[in-house]
């Protein structure tokens, strides 16, 4: 585990730079006594971990994590001092550690180990894990870590959105998110936002997963697997007769709900619709192909899995009742067909098709 040290007083630094050397696993990589000299190092060198006392010339440490993240968000922080009324803001920061002076060696050595177990979580975490379907929740691939809390729900719109769109210039991301907001401020708003959102992922080394250019701001789709793109890959994929039901049944598995269920996002309501119907075109394809080749069994199945999402599709209700009737279950037929009656006329004060009036007389 690579180190640097950062503090103004020599014989602080030495100090606890001799007790590190003493530790297995870590590597001391620079003693600096500025921030500039501090910063600079680490634009040019990886390191895993910075040891920072709060109070240095020219700026303050809590200042100095802030630049350092933005450096390399993936870099710990623990905090040095001899006064304990920075700690709420340092822990707010999301720094590993808030060691007082002085330091013990046992001490020294838990810290160690955080920091141990913090570069393993972002070493086994190489994936993030998205779930669109059903609501909205991301988590890295390693089964240790928990779902990924976001600070505000701002950030979690932000980061669905780019899940969304996968690539969304800025000017976009305004008009979505900051409409009639002062250009500047929404500019302003969006680089806070992303660097929060950098931040959350920077816990397991996935900062990665997003990319930032002066105009546009994109997802690593490499990083992510995601409900939402298996989905829709499966969606566009042309399956042949025989492989229309694994499809469907691959759809469904998929589709525990609404996307993103449970948040009001306006912005995805058109593509919501558009998921559902296409989820029911290809169980009714599904469902007609085994009608017809005289699967009756998954045909019914995957009719009444029509009917729970879309209980008003009269195409599924009436290739049902052409199955019970087929199968000598008039009764279901004529129960199903009474539902759909009701159904259309307590909803949209409608009849069933003529067609289907027909079939039952």
């Amino acid at each position: 585990m690579k180190i640097i040290l950062v503090d103004d007083e020599e014989l602080s630094l030495k100090r606890l730079g001799d007790m590190l050397k003493g530790l297995s696993d870590v590597e001391i990589c620079g003693l600096f006594y500025t921030a500039a000299d501090a910063l600079n190092y680490i634009k040019h060198t990886k390191v895993d971990a910075v040891f920072l006392d709060i109070c240095i010339p020219e700026t303050d440490g809590l200042t100095l994590a802030n630049k350092i993240q933005e450096v390399d968000s993936a870099i710990n922080v623990v905090f040095v001092t001899g006064y304990d009324e920075y700690a709420v803001t340092a822990f707010e920061l999301e720094a590993v550690d808030y060691l007082m002076k002085p330091i013990s060696r046992d001490r020294l050595e838990k810290t160690i180990r955080r920091l141990q177990r913090a570069c393993d979580d972002r070493q086994s975490a190489k994936y993030l894990k998205v779930s669109c379907l059903g609501g909205f929740q991301v988590s890295p691939s390693s089964p240790v870590s928990s779902t990924i809390s976001w600070r505000s729900p701002k950030t979690e719109e932000l980061f669905a959105l780019l899940i969304f769109k996968r690539k969304v210039s800025r000017d976009e991301i305004i008009n979505t998110l900051w409409d009639g907001l002062d250009p500047d401020k929404a500019l302003k708003n969006i680089n806070t936002t992303v660097y929060y959102i950098r931040k959350a992922l920077s816990q397991y080394g996935l900062e990665q997963c997003i990319t930032t250019t002066h105009k546009e701001i994109r997802i690593n789709a490499n990083l992510i697997s995601c409900d939402l793109y298996e989905f829709e890959r499966l969606q566009s994929s042309r399956a042949s007769n025989e492989g229309l039901v694994c499809t469907a049944d691959l759809l469904l598995d998929l589709y525990r709900g609404e996307l993103f269920q449970g948040k009001s996002y306006e912005w995805s309501f058109q593509k919501s619709r558009g998921l559902e119907s296409s989820l029911v075109t290809a169980l009714l394809r599904a469902a007609d192909y085994c009608r017809n080749t005289l699967n009756y069994e998954t045909a019914e199945r995957l009719y009444k899995k029509i009917l729970e999402l879309d209980p008003l599709n009269e195409d599924a209700c009436g290739s049902m009742i052409k199955l019970c009737l087929l199968t000598g279950r008039k009764k279901e037929a004529q129960r199903l067909y009474h539902r759909l009656e009701n159904l259309l006329f307590n909803e949209l004060g409608e009849k069933p098709q003529d067609k289907l009036r027909k079939l039952m007389e």
